[in-house]
């Protein structure tokens, strides 16, 4: 819960694209959850986790492992149907970045 990540506000247009903000996946969950309770409004708009890069995420305070939010945990498992992964095999390679997102958030 304590990790930061992504969110983007879905109903404000910033050339073209939704501004986003950082926020504790806690208080994100609480946020969605509070979002269902109230008939899909909220006084925030709707807010969508977008482009969280959980398997190489570094945003946890005071994390033991620089870089890696959940060391411990293999996060991450290529789909059978992409087993050829040529983007993340590069980026792998050279621990620059990665292509591996979550998208997450309420429906609308």
């Amino acid at each position: 819960g304590e990790a930061v990540v992504p969110v983007a506000n879905c109903d404000v247009k910033e050339y073209n694209s939704n501004p986003k903000e950082q926020l504790p996946f806690k208080e994100y969950v609480e946020y969605w959850r509070e979002y269902i309770r109230n008939g899909y409004r909220s006084s925030r708009g709707c807010l969508y986790l977008k482009d969280w890069h959980l398997s190489r995420s570094g945003l946890i305070p005071n994390a033991s492992t620089p870089g890696i939010a959940f060391p411990e945990q293999d996060v991450y498992t290529t789909p059978v149907y992409f087993s050829s992964d040529w983007l993340n095999e590069y980026w792998d390679a050279v621990a620059v970045d990665d292509f591996r997102f979550v998208y997450m958030g309420p429906k609308g």
